[in-house]
């Protein structure tokens, strides 16, 4: 018994470094709910900093996702391999919500004018994964 406690403390000592706090609110100076903004090709990775694992990006610049403006606050997303999804973009609490015409729904953060976190919405229970976000950064 005294093993699985160890155990239990060792996690609940690791948690707060898994359990980092990621931005929830955008900077000031980039317009939420714009597809202007987004405009431009992506990599796609992870958080880096203390206590995370840096590693290679999902997507990198030498196939980048491409975002562009569509018709009416619509965002095109069009991904390394050429599929193309649609989002609706509003505006929520600082932070920018894509809404596509089905499936989950995503909340994109800016940090800086080249690079946004996104945050996947549970369609289920509209919960949003604080503590999973990717990183898109602008590729030049």
């Amino acid at each position: 018994m005294l093993k699985k406690w160890g155990i239990v403390a060792t996690l609940v000592l690791l948690a707060p470094a898994a359990h980092a706090q990621f931005p929830r609110k955008g900077v000031d100076n980039i317009p939420n709910g714009v597809a202007t903004a987004f405009v431009g090709k992506w990599s796609i990775g992870f958080p880096e900093g203390e206590g995370m694992i840096n590693g290679k990006p999902v997507v990198g610049c030498e196939r980048p996702i491409e975002l562009k403006a569509g018709g009416r606050g619509e965002l095109i997303y069009r991904s390394s391999e050429g599929q193309e999804i649609s989002f609706e973009l509003s505006t929520f609490e600082g932070r920018t919500t894509w809404m596509p015409e089905q499936g989950a729904s995503i909340l994109a953060v800016w940090t800086e004018r080249d690079a946004f976190y996104s945050y996947t919405v549970d369609p289920m229970t509209g919960r949003a994964g604080w503590n999973d976000p990717r990183v898109f950064r602008r590729c030049r």
